[in-house]
């Protein structure tokens, strides 16, 4: 192994260890516990060494939020197996979702995070990236119903459309999840969703 391709490994071989603290603190912190002076206690290198493979936090979370979305897309297309019916698929595709926010809630956290940013947290090429990625996971739901709509189960003008009204509302209901002991206290969040589903689901089933 040359120079060169020997430095070029070191670095991916540290980037790999500071994305893994990262993931550390995250599944063990939460988002707002991890920080670059953490990751950089973990690996023991110093915050400018930590720069040198980042240039903020912010990337870390974006490559911990592109693990998330690669686990969420694998789970969505196993539970498309589950069902046969375009109904049926979106229902499992929904309830997919929700269990990845529960079991994978860390995640789920990172993958909102730059929905809910109120300012853009990144550069325009990375964001394009994510963009790409979440375009991946929503087509998989466009399909579905493109397909049921082509079998006379659903009917839908803009398949499109109505799957980004669908991920809205569920995502939606399940930001309710962190209010589930406050004012939502004594309510059953699940039935809630399930309910949710349904309409959605119904409000575009073919009627002769």
């Amino acid at each position: 192994m040359g120079v060169k391709e020997r430095k070029i490994r070191e670095k991916s071989d540290r980037k790999a260890q500071i994305l893994e603290a990262a993931r550390t603190l995250l599944f063990k912190k939460g988002l707002a516990g991890t920080s670059i002076n953490g990751i950089a206690a973990l690996v023991e290198l110093s915050g400018a060494a930590i720069y040198r493979h980042y240039k903020n936090k912010d990337e870390i979370i974006f490559d911990l939020s592109m693990e998330g979305l690669e686990l969420l897309q694998k789970e969505i297309t196993q539970a498309l197996d589950n069902g046969q019916s375009a109904g049926q698929k979106l229902a499992a595709v929904a309830m997919a979702y929700r269990q990845f926010s529960r079991t994978q809630k860390d995640y789920f956290t990172v993958i909102n995070h730059f929905l809910s940013s109120p300012e853009p947290a990144l550069a325009d090429h990375l964001k394009h990236k994510i963009d790409r990625h979440g375009e991946k996971i929503l087509m998989l739901v466009v399909t579905i119903v493109e397909e049921g709509c082509a079998g006379r189960e659903m009917s839908c003008e803009d398949p499109r459309r109505f799957c980004l009204m669908f991920w809205g509302a569920i995502n939606g209901i399940i930001q309710l999840q962190k209010i589930e002991h406050t004012i939502f206290s004594g309510k059953d969040h699940f039935s809630l969703y399930q309910h949710t589903v349904e309409t959605l689901i119904n409000s575009i089933r073919f009627r002769s």
